[in-house]
């Protein structure tokens, strides 16, 4: 029985028709993955279940788990350091809650990226993205005020988050003509109604990231088509033009934001992010190396958090952050485990598109467009690392899964068998 594989046509003496057979890896991953879609409704039942799956999926094969874990030494660092940070917090209890938390998260994520061959981990994201999206749908819920709206989550950005996801994984799928029509049929479905709660939560940053994600989609595909020496001299003149562009537009900066405000209703701060800067700033000059502790500052009862949560009218005193994934970083973990975590992150945005360019299928455009989508809100939002959170999931994987893709070029380069990644034990299939 092949990993991944959740659903085959086998036959039967005297009548046709689909026979259902399973990998256990698959059933913990999709256990695990459903219940971080779902985590919003179900609470802790949700983060439970992601425990589970996944401690299903590390239990079955154990040194197979910790060799992965030994692969994958800078996730497992990055992890330790936002766990030691207690030493430091000014909230030792709630650091080292929130960091044992994300090890489990960290550790689970790396099991799965080295279990499941990436197409297999796509179909389970599309499943269990569709179904949310079709429970947002249907609990009908919508905003107090009207501005947008929610579905099964407890924001319009946390909708539009989702449903922009589940339009990755939907254009994904339906790139890849190898698939069968079981699964490009639905993912054209899934694409509609991604497109239809994107646009229902109104959310201006998600439909901004979201555009440039298809603009690099339709790239990726032109690029595909080219041959190498062409490609270079594309890509090439194409950065030589959006600088060109850049500066041309810088030229007209002020007329070009206030538009943009004038459309999304925003004001000239960006709903007050300079101020939110400003403060985190003073917090990195207080303790640049090592930061506040994870997770330590938007905390009830800290004094600062406490005012700015005033100052900006949230209530519920929490789900707030400073709006820069680097800046927000770096004042809770400092600047060694934000410098280790952008290493991290830009090594997988980088393999992601050049495995997308070189090798399409639809495994390699979904982890290419959504690095790219988590680049594109890394300025105006914070989207990685985080504990029981999916994006985080699939951000870890596609580390393992760039971390395979180079062994496999490395590999070719040697003039070695191309399929030598797949039968070395401990490193995830790229094909």
């Amino acid at each position: 029985m092949m990993d991944g594989k959740a659903l085959t046509r086998l036959p039967t003496r005297g009548r046709r028709g689909w026979t259902i057979s399973y990998s256990p890896f698959t059933l913990a991953t999709f256990v695990a993955v459903f219940g971080l879609a779902f985590i919003i409704p179900l609470g802790s039942k949700g983060a439970l279940l992601f425990l589970m799956g996944g401690m299903a999926m590390a239990a079955l094969r154990p040194g197979e788990t910790l060799a992965a874990l030994r692969r994958e030494w800078l996730l497992v660092l990055l992890a330790l350091w936002c766990v030691m940070s207690f030493a430091w917090s000014d909230y030792p209890s709630i650091t080292l809650r929130h960091g044992i938390q994300l090890v489990l998260t960290v550790g689970i994520a790396i099991a799965i990226a080295y279990r499941l061959a990436p197409l297999a981990f796509v179909k389970v994201m599309f499943v269990a993205s569709s179904l949310a999206g079709l429970a947002s749908l249907a609990s009908g819920r919508s905003r107090a005020d009207g501005m947008g709206y929610l579905g099964i989550y407890a924001s319009k950005n946390a909708l539009a988050n989702a449903s922009a996801l589940l339009i990755i994984v939907a254009l994904a799928l339906l790139l890849d003509r190898r698939l069968p029509a079981r699964w490009r049929l639905p993912a054209l479905g899934s694409l509609l109604l991604g497109m239809m709660l994107l646009v229902m939560g109104k959310s201006s940053g998600a439909l901004v990231s979201t555009l440039g994600v298809v603009l690099v989609f339709g790239a990726i595909v032109l690029l595909q088509r080219l041959a190498p020496h062409v490609r270079l001299v594309v890509m090439a003149m194409t950065v030589v033009l959006a600088a060109a562009l850049g500066i041309i537009l810088s030229f007209f900066a002020a007329e070009l934001s206030q538009m943009f405000l004038d459309l999304t209703g925003k004001d000239v701060t960006l709903t007050g992010r300079t101020d939110l800067w400003a403060v985190a700033f003073q917090e990195i000059a207080a303790q640049p190396v090592l930061g506040v502790g994870f997770q330590a500052f938007w905390v009830q009862g800290n004094p600062l958090a406490e005012q700015l949560w005033a100052m900006f009218g949230i209530g519920g005193r929490s789900g707030f952050h400073f709006h820069n994934t680097l800046i927000s970083n770096t004042v809770e973990i400092g600047l060694v485990g934000a410098t280790l975590q952008a290493v991290i992150f830009f090594a997988a945005l980088v393999s992601s598109l050049t495995w997308a360019i070189r090798s399409p299928s639809a495994a390699s455009v979904f982890f290419a467009l959504f690095m790219v989508r988590q680049f594109l809100l890394m300025w105006i939002e914070v989207v990685y690392f985080f504990q029981f959170e999916l994006s985080s999931v699939i951000t870890i994987a596609a580390v393992c899964y760039g971390h395979a893709f180079r062994n496999a070029q490395r590999t070719l380069s040697r003039g070695q068998v191309a399929t030598a990644p797949k039968g070395r034990p401990g490193l995830p299939a790229v094909t």
